[in-house]
């Protein structure tokens, strides 16, 4: 029976009572009371409401997963284990891509739990130059002691994100919210934790296990401890990881990485205990570990046990650490894809048994995409790159470069790197030297601008003001990755499919083309209808979407929409629709 009607019903039933004694002091003061009834049951419901609403009626649970590095169009329905089950049954936005033009790891992690473009994240790039300090930092570093990381080295912190994000917004509006965040990278685990996360923890390859800072807890938790020690995930850990020789191509190709030799038996337990981290990083079982690791978050910390909705982010680095030694479609890449596929199958059985299927909500994604292995291309007659080798020989080039610099602005007694430094893609101009010393900025731009733009493979390098006034798709893409005093002077924009690698092996990405923006977007579980659905979707729709799906408040200036997760699908494919 309902609030309502039990109340007139037990006016009714009150009635003679209440008539042949409505003069005493007693029946005065049940008859204010019975009076305000409504008021305080409505008050009692509501707050009620307001603690569990949010998950009486969405899931209990939100799984966010980031592959690093994972093009849409090395996925398959035919895979047998969570890739393949969200593809097949999930929410699968086919046209999906990153609408920025900084692709790399930080930044790209950043809209997916921001609903805004990096610009106003703040999130340059992996690494910017500070313009008043001269001085290079990382994306989540911080000096600060109360960001110590525990048992290593330096801090690290989301203090130089400039924005909150979906974990924020859960807990601003439910506090008893739980949110936590597992990667195998340090600023992807930084980055979608958010600012006032529960737990994130990332793999120190330094010290063999995985860590986290004093901003968030004085002391790793004791199961992660027990997760580090001597039973834990490095316990069944093989001297090397072996592989067969895949599909695409034979395993020992041209132009992969010798960081830790080209064929099957790679060295991953092995050598000089100081290597050992780095052999385990560069492999995948370091994304079995943070699959592992995640599993042990929600059994130990009990997500999605309650009305109350839970958030747990996740992103998986195995797949972009790999990929950059030997390419997406290398033998090595194709094994680290089906490790990834059979984890997540494991672990969303795992969630179908310890929550229930239709109270979580599962979204799957990444944060940029790759370029194919030049020499792959070459080889299928693909190649757009204009260098013969589609690659840019950059020791030579770099001498080249800071000697011009040298003579003609710092000569003698300072040095090029005083007035110019490069970081990825981006140029940046010291302008305290350039004051100090009474120089001319735009030509010392111009002067760059030219140099860049002589080298074969770079198509343009954009100034800032370029950048800001350009109508084409071009300049849209790098505006969205424009940081007020982070971002470089200059961005350096490649041809199609050329790679810059110091060592002239491997490949990258960090481009604005199809390859390093195309990335999958799937949704599935609570609250979620299967189907293709064709149309805009933008990694920067994420949040929001999520956001929506668990009805909660979201800033209304996002750069990100929700998404339609529950428009019935009648053809193979339909419209994306932005609600």
């Amino acid at each position: 029976m309902q609030a309502g009607n039990v109340y007139v019903y037990f006016l009714f039933r009150m009635r003679p009572f209440m008539i042949r004694y409505h003069s005493s002091r007693f029946v005065r003061h049940a008859l204010v009371m019975l009076l305000a009834l409504p008021s305080l049951l409505a008050f009692s419901l509501a707050s009620a409401a307001t603690e569990a609403e949010v998950g009486s009626t969405g899931p209990r649970l939100v799984v966010v997963v980031a592959v690093d590095q994972l093009r849409k169009d090395r996925l398959t329905t035919t895979m047998p284990g969570g890739l393949g089950r969200l593809l097949r049954s999930g929410r699968n936005f086919v046209d999906s891509s990153l609408d920025h033009g900084v692709t790399n790891t930080c930044p790209g992690h950043s809209v997916i739990v921001t609903g805004v473009q990096p610009g106003r994240a703040g999130i340059a790039g992996n690494d910017f130059v500070d313009n008043q300090s001269w001085q290079s930092r990382y994306c989540v570093d911080d000096d600060n002691p109360d960001a110590r990381v525990l048992n290593g080295e330096g801090g690290r912190s989301p203090r130089l994100l400039k924005v909150d994000t979906l974990g924020d917004w859960l807990k601003a509006e439910q506090p008893k919210a739980r949110v936590f965040s597992v990667s195998g990278k340090d600023r992807a685990a930084v980055v979608m934790g958010g600012q006032h996360p529960d737990g994130v923890f990332w793999y120190n390859a330094k010290a063999r296990q995985f860590t986290s800072s004093a901003y968030y807890q004085a002391a790793l938790p004791d199961y992660v401890k027990v997760f580090n020690g001597p039973e834990g995930f490095l316990s069944g850990v093989p001297a090397t990881w072996e592989h067969s020789a895949g599909h695409f191509r034979a395993d020992d190709y041209p132009g992969e990485s010798t960081k830790y030799q080209r064929t099957s038996g790679h060295p991953l337990n092995s050598g000089e205990l100081d290597d050992r981290g780095g052999q385990f990083y560069y492999s995948p079982f370091l994304d079995v570990a943070t699959m592992a690791l995640a599993r042990t978050v929600v059994a130990r910390e009990q997500l999605g046990q309650d009305a109350v909705p839970d958030l747990l982010t996740i992103s998986l680095s195995a797949n972009d650490n790999v990929g950059h030694l030997y390419g997406p479609f290398s033998a090595e890449a194709e094994a680290t894809l089906a490790q990834v596929d059979q984890s997540l199958g494991e672990f969303m059985d795992y969630l179908d048994s310890s929550i229930g299927e239709d109270n979580y909500l599962f979204v799957l994604t990444a944060d940029h995409g790759v370029a194919d292995l030049p020499e792959w291309q070459l080889e299928n007659k693909t190649a757009r790159c204009p260098s013969p080798s589609g690659r840019l020989d950059l020791y030579p080039f770099m001498a080249r470069l800071y000697g011009s610099v040298y003579w003609r602005e710092t000569f003698p007694f300072d040095l090029p790197t005083d007035l110019i430094k490069i970081l990825g893609n981006q140029v940046y101009i010291n302008p305290a030297y350039v004051a100090a010393h009474q120089l001319d900025f735009s030509q010392i731009e111009a002067d760059l601008k030219d140099h860049f733009e002589s080298v074969d493979i770079i198509k343009q390098a954009w100034t800032q003001a370029e950048i800001v006034a350009g109508t084409t798709e071009e300049a849209r893409l790098l505006r969205n990755s424009l940081v007020p005093g982070r971002s470089g002077d200059l961005m350096l924009q490649v041809y199609p499919d050329c790679v810059i690698r110091a060592d002239n092996t491997g490949t990258t990405h960090g481009s604005l083309y199809d390859y390093d923006r195309a990335i999958p977007m799937l949704f599935y579980g609570a609250g979620v209808v299967p189907g293709n659905i064709a149309g805009a979707a933008r990694s920067v729709d994420i949040a929001p979407t999520v956001a929506a799906s668990l009805g909660l408040k979201f800033p209304a200036d996002l750069d990100g929409k929700p998404l339609s997760l529950l428009t019935q699908t009648t053809d193979s494919v339909i419209k994306a629709d932005h609600e």
